[in-house]
């Protein structure tokens, strides 16, 4: 007898769990379309249409909706609920809403204005691979911001964000990763070899923004 209830109860158990996880995955597939749905009128414009679907999606816990929401805050100057909402999505690792709430705590919008707290979300989104993020750490260790201070402007970290974003395009970082190996600065030794390359890596750069502006202006 005893042996009979164990194998329901173990049945039973084994029910019930298939129904949760049938019921989760009927929640989370109610709350992409929400989002796919919102999503599609936003972009086509429908406002007032979207934010309820986005909102629904993001108060559910999807990173995606939560930022597309928060930005529709900002937009609509509303930087507190906006702000709220990028912190959702950045503590799930959204690296968009990062970088979005590190700009926030510079310029003090919705939140008090915090330099550390600013670098610290943007080099998460930059540690995610975000190529505006990357560049603003490169910009800050290389013109001075974010509260860095001078003494470390010149480490091995700022070298780390010059060469990265360096090696994804950002001029300022190329420039200023051929002056680092050209006078042996970051903890480089110096390397005129190398120095030369990324001037000359400069130059292409800018000889093709300069190509693709007059390109422009054709049109």
């Amino acid at each position: 007898m005893r042996d009979v209830l164990m194998r329901s109860s173990r049945i039973v158990n084994v029910v019930l769990a298939a129904g949760f996880l049938f019921y989760c995955s009927c929640v989370a597939a109610g709350v992409a379309e929400d989002y796919d749905d919102g999503i599609s009128r936003y972009r086509q414009g429908d406002v007032v249409a979207a934010t309820p679907l986005i909102r629904r999606a993001a108060d559910a816990g999807h990173a995606e909706a939560q930022a597309t929401l928060a930005e529709i805050y900002y937009e609509s100057g509303f930087d507190e609920e906006a702000a709220q909402y990028f912190r959702k999505a950045a503590d799930q690792n959204n690296a968009y809403a990062q970088l979005r709430l590190g700009g926030m705590y510079v310029e003090g919008q919705g939140v008090a204005p915090d330099l550390k707290e600013a670098r610290r979300w943007i080099s998460m989104a930059a540690e995610q691979g975000n190529k505006s993020a990357a560049e603003s750490m490169a910009s800050a260790y290389i013109g001075g911001g974010l509260g860095i201070p001078d003494a470390e402007r010149k480490g091995t970290e700022a070298l780390r964000w010059i060469k990265t974003a360096a090696e994804l395009g950002f001029l300022p970082a190329m420039e200023a990763l051929a002056g680092a190996y050209r006078n042996g600065t970051h903890g480089l030794a110096a390397d005129v070899q190398v120095a030369e390359q990324w001037a000359d890596k400069v130059k292409k750069a800018k000889s093709a923004g300069k190509a693709t502006r007059r390109g422009k202006k054709k049109e």
